[in-house]
């Protein structure tokens, strides 16, 4: 029998009490969690009713060295990151982090030093690179790309030797939000970062996760970086990857769709419920259960058609859609990557999302950052993705 784990959590608002309590809870590995830690009293007298933690606290010292405490998860704001971090590796804490990582490269080397010093694990909630329909998006189109499969009906003006363009595969993720989604500290620079910092993060990690063997070498980003914005991301192997974010949007209709076009067959993905394939022969679409489903009983049929009737079933009593946000969820990966997290504690192995992927992405919203500010694209340096922290 494995050992158990005990939990401290640093963060007890909104989403530490929608997903690190509930996974926490539902992990077989998971003692208890012991602490619940927040500047807010509140929050932490809330979260530790709602998944009982035994203690609270407003300092997040008590829980990294507290000597029975084996895993932390951070829900902190971003700036707070670094010194729990810092803390909990040399108290010998393995951690759960919230994205971003970190904000800046110095803050990105600070955590990267204690983690590896310390050799404890660390995780970062990147958790769209677990989700499951991402997983088989991914799965389908290298399966595709290894050996492409025609529609006998497709048409060929006249065959000829592929062009360079013809060999790459394009990476679209269109995302249309609200802009009362987000509070005011997401887009303190100081604090949140941004929207970039805050939330382009997340799919450019996905990117760099989707073309794994790749490297990104240039950015081209416009807009503003606080809160509408494009980024386009070129790969060396001719791989690209463009996301597209609007604050202007609605919460009628899903927030994410991803595309994958690769050698005459597009991979689409909607809102993390439904797959749909097409321009091959074989399975043209694919459904997802969601991760909380409060309305079973309507949209049956699953996908996207199923989640648009469960959606409007459930806001159509309410005044605030975000009232039900952890009643309707659909399956973004959460409780993959914790889970995940955990089994390489066990059987040290790399957790899903390590300190060095945490980096990346922060080091990518930067230079995105920077190209808007300069009106220009931007090369990614090698030295600066193959990255080099020296241990004493």
């Amino acid at each position: 029998m494995s050992k158990k784990f005990v939990v401290g959590q640093i963060g007890c608002g909104a989403f530490a009490r929608a997903q690190h309590g509930p996974n926490c809870c539902r992990n077989e590995h998971i003692a208890k969690i012991k602490w619940a830690c927040d500047v807010s009293k509140d929050n932490a007298r809330t979260y530790a009713q709602q998944f009982g933690a035994e203690k609270t606290t407003s300092s997040f010292e008590d829980v990294t060295t507290d000597p029975e405490v084996d895993v932390i998860c951070i829900a902190t704001s971003h700036e707070a990151h670094v010194p729990i971090i810092e803390s909990a590796a040399k108290h010998g804490k393995h951690v759960f982090c919230e994205k971003p990582m970190a904000m800046d490269e110095l803050q990105s080397y600070k955590i990267i030093r204690a983690v590896r010093t310390s050799k404890i694990k660390l995780c970062v909630d990147y958790m769209r690179r677990t989700a499951p329909a991402m997983l088989a998006l991914k799965r389908e189109w290298l399966a595709h790309k290894a050996n492409p499969q025609r529609q006998p009906w497709r048409y060929i003006e006249k065959p000829h030797e592929k062009l360079i363009e013809e060999t790459a595969t394009d990476f679209l993720v269109r995302v249309q939000d609200e802009s009362s989604s987000y509070r005011m500290v997401h887009l303190d620079p100081f604090r949140g970062g941004g929207l970039i910092i805050g939330e382009a993060t997340h799919w450019l990690d996905l990117a760099c996760w989707l073309f794994d063997d790749d490297r990104p070498v240039q950015i081209l980003a416009w807009g503003s970086a606080r809160m509408r914005y494009g980024i386009h991301l070129s790969f060396q192997g001719g791989n690209a990857a463009t996301i597209i974010f609007t604050p202007n949007g609605s919460f009628d209709y899903p927030k994410e769709m991803f595309e994958i076009a690769c050698d005459g067959a597009l991979f689409r993905m909607e809102h993390w419920v439904e797959n749909q394939y097409y321009g091959r022969p074989g399975t043209e679409k694919e459904v997802f259960s969601l991760q909380r489903d409060c309305a079973p009983e309507v949209g049956k049929q699953g996908g996207l058609s199923g989640y648009l009737e469960k959606h409007k079933a459930t806001v159509s009593s309410t005044t605030n859609a975000k009232k039900v946000w952890n009643d309707l969820v659909p399956n973004h990966g959460w409780e993959e990557n914790f889970d995940g997290f955990i089994d390489s504690i066990i059987n040290g192995s790399p957790t899903p999302c390590d300190e060095l992927a945490g980096y990346r992405a922060t080091l990518l919203g930067n230079l995105a950052i920077k190209s808007i500010e300069l009106n220009k694209p931007l090369p990614v340096p090698v030295d600066k993705w193959d990255y080099h922290v020296e241990l004493q």
